[in-house]
């Protein structure tokens, strides 16, 4: 494995410390040497359904209509559709329209949820960013908002399914974190954490203390500490699990006899960049 020392980066977000937890080397990859990867249809279509329900709970409660939510869908896919990042997946015809269907789903999925008329909302992709000393951490929150016993709670869309306990807990963990930055820039701990999984219409909800709160943040402090002795050392740990079968880096990790140097100089090449929108 590779003993180049590595720039520490200083901006992190929840999902990178998340995907740091999950495999060192695959953060160094992806976060460190920004190695260009495939599209993924499941984040674009996380992306999309996130957009419609941002144009939906936009409007006033009384206006938040069946005839907005298709009207939001119909925006969304009019801006998405010539996309670059839409045009990347390379889909066909009938693969478009099956993209398109089950992104109707799982707006339909959050339907089940909720009436969206009843949500007391606050803010929608609403970006927080906190320094906490040798670094800053930052992410968008996709709802922040009182609860029917008026207690501040963040909400998160989840467009997949439900994970086991194997792989769910660090989807809660970067909700911690959401808290812990609503507490620092807006001066109010959050009591609740929801996780609402369209697919199946699951909400998952835990309660934030002022004892995981603080657990929270000094597990992101060990976490920036260990990301940059690894920088400083050059060495990243690899972790392997089922997840390793969605890596776009598995070629070049040394758990299956790839050469990880070799990943800055052929993945560009594998993986070509596109013009973002």
């Amino acid at each position: 494995m590779s003993s180049t020392v590595y720039q520490t980066p200083t901006t992190l977000s929840p999902s990178r410390i998340s995907n740091f937890r999950t495999c060192p080397l695959q953060f160094r990859f992806a976060s460190i040497e920004k190695l260009p990867q495939p599209p993924q249809i499941h984040l674009v279509k996380g992306n999309f359904v996130h957009r419609v329900l941002e144009l939906l709970l936009g409007n006033e409660p009384e206006h938040r209509t069946v005839e907005a939510a298709r009207k939001a869908f119909d925006e969304t896919r009019t801006e998405y559709e010539p996309s670059a990042r839409f045009k990347a997946l390379g889909l066909s015809p009938d693969a478009s329209e099956a993209f398109f269907k089950d992104s109707r789903d799982l707006v339909n999925g959050y339907y089940r949820m909720e009436n969206p008329r009843n949500a007391k909302i606050i803010g929608l992709e609403l970006r927080l960013d906190s320094d906490f000393g040798r670094f800053k951490l930052g992410g968008i929150i996709d709802r922040l908002e009182y609860n029917e016993k008026n207690e501040l709670v963040v909400s998160d869309y989840k467009t997949g399914k439900v994970p086991d306990a194997r792989f769910g807990a660090n989807k809660m963990d970067n909700m911690h974190i959401y808290a812990s930055l609503c507490l620092r820039e807006r001066g109010e701990l959050p009591k609740r954490l929801r996780l609402m999984y369209l697919k199946s219409s699951t909400p998952i909800e835990v309660e934030v203390t002022a004892e995981s709160n603080s657990a929270c943040e000094a597990a992101a402090i060990e976490t920036f500490e260990q990301i940059d002795a690894s920088c400083q050392s050059g060495q990243f740990a690899t972790k392997k699990s089922g997840l390793c079968n969605f890596c776009a880096f598995k070629q070049w990790c040394p758990e299956f006899g790839g050469d990880d140097s070799l990943a800055k100089i052929e993945a560009p090449n594998i993986y070509p960049t596109f013009e973002r929108d």
